[in-house]
This record gives C-alpha cells, sequence and structure tokens, in this order.
C-alpha cells in the first residue's frame, strides 16, 4: 500500500502510490497514482462526472480494454470498476461535487443510459498537424454526461492569446512545461484556473503534453473571436474520430 488513493469515490483494491495534484477545497480534484498490475479502481454509485486518463499501462473494463494515452469517462451515478492490466500510471479527475452539472451551456444530462466510455488514444474529436496533436476524450456534448477532458501535445514553442474560459479548469502538464505569468508548472504540476480568470501561457522551446479538466461545458473569451466561443469538438472544427473501445 502506497499513500492514501484521495479520489473520494473511489475504493482501491490491490498496491497502489497516488497524490493528489489539486487544490484544496477547489470545485475540481486531481489524483495521479501508479497501479501495481492487477489493481482494482471501485466506484459505488454516489460520484459525479469522473475521468481515468492512462499515462502508462493499461485498464480493463468490463472487458473493455484502455491504452497508454486512453481514457475511461465514468459517468454520473454508474456502479464501475476498473483493473489495471499490468504496472499502470493514471490521472484521475473529477468534481467536488458529486451531483452532475444541470444549469450549464448544454442543461442537465440524461439519466438514462449512463455507463463507462472507454475512448482510445484518438479521442472522439482531434486535431493532428505539425504544430499540435490535440484530442477531446469528452467536449461535454454527451446525452449522459457534461465531463470535459482535453489532451494536446504540442511539439514546439507556443504561445496562446489572453483569454478566459467560463468553467474552473485543472492544467496538468505531461512533458514540458507551461508558464503563465511568472509562475511556471512542470512534469507532474497541475495549474488551476478559476472560471473566467484571464491568462496568458507560454511554452519551452520544446513545447507542452498537458491533459485540461472541466466539469461542464465552457466558452472560451478571446480576442481572437468575435464572440465567445463554445469550446466543443464540433464548433472548433475538429475531426470526428470516435475511437471508442
Amino acid at each position: 500500500m502506497g499513500d492514501a488513493y484521495l479520489a473520494p469515490t473511489v475504493d482501491v483494491c490491490g498496491a497502489y502510490a497516488a497524490r493528489q495534484v489539486s487544490p484544496d477545497g477547489a470545485s475540481l480534484w486531481l489524483v495521479v497514482a501508479d497501479l501495481a498490475a492487477g489493481t482494482e479502481l471501485r466506484w459505488g454509485t454516489e460520484h459525479g462526472d469522473e475521468a481515468v486518463y492512462v499515462r502508462s499501462g493499461s485498464l480493463i473494463v468490463d472487458g473493455r480494454v484502455c491504452p497508454a494515452d486512453g481514457a475511461v469517462i465514468v459517468e454520473a451515478g454508474v456502479a464501475a470498476t476498473a483493473t489495471a492490466e499490468s504496472d499502470t500510471s493514471i490521472v484521475h479527475v473529477g468534481p467536488a461535487d458529486s451531483a452532475p452539472p444541470i444549469d450549464g451551456l448544454r442543461g442537465p444530462a440524461d439519466t438514462d443510459g449512463r455507463g463507462v466510455r472507454v475512448v482510445g488514444p484518438d479521442g472522439l474529436w482531434a486535431t493532428v498537424d505539425d504544430t499540435q496533436r490535440t484530442r477531446f476524450f469528452s467536449d461535454a456534448s454527451a446525452p449522459t454526461n457534461r465531463l470535459w477532458l482535453l489532451a494536446t501535445d504540442r511539439p514546439q514553442y507556443f504561445e496562446s492569446s489572453a483569454h478566459s474560459h467560463s468553467q474552473d479548469e485543472l492544467i496538468h502538464v505531461l512533458r514540458g512545461e507551461i508558464r503563465v505569468g511568472r509562475r511556471v508548472v512542470g512534469v507532474g504540476d497541475t495549474l488551476w484556473v478559476a472560471a473566467d480568470r484571464r491568462y496568458k501561457l507560454y511554452t519551452g522551446d520544446d513545447g507542452v503534453h498537458f491533459i485540461n479538466y472541466r466539469r461542464d461545458a465552457s466558452v472560451m473569451t478571446s480576442p481572437n473571436y468575435d464572440a465567445p466561443l463554445l469550446e466543443a469538438g464540433e464548433a472548433t472544427n475538429m475531426t470526428r474520430v470516435d475511437d471508442i473501445r
């Protein structure tokens, strides 16, 4: 047994080491964990929409395999078990409030048909070119959940415009670094940004790979757009991929 597994909605059976990499008292939490082969994550029914991004190794859910660079989406109120097929490293995210959002941009999610989604490394929506590999594992548009989870890998220097988002967010760095003002967020660190907080980020010369999590659908306000932009696959002209396992 390693450190306490701090995701409040999950029981763990097996050997692991874990740590929380998000602020205490925030609306969102993020836990990174290393699971020994055979370790199980077990959800009851008292939880909101959650996701597990697989950094290395693989997870098995109901006979479906989620490989490295894929994600498991556990929709609100669904009992589930995910088992580490081999030694596996994960990033686990979820909301502090287990009640699913009902007043967001897309309204409440349907309660019928909720389950567990296993999304492969190519994601549901993607933009892949010489400057980036960006994928949505969930963009809050599914009928049965409102979770928003994106991964982006930029191989060279990148600088964003000054912008804001309408939802609280966590940005967890997997490779490289990002800079916000004088803050440097490196590998294994998480940047917390409150809703409607305007900021600008830079990467190092070798770019960055990070995952970005929000509880609900959001819009981005930026001088690059005439009006706030809905941040979703279709609205941002990404390619529909549907790498669903």
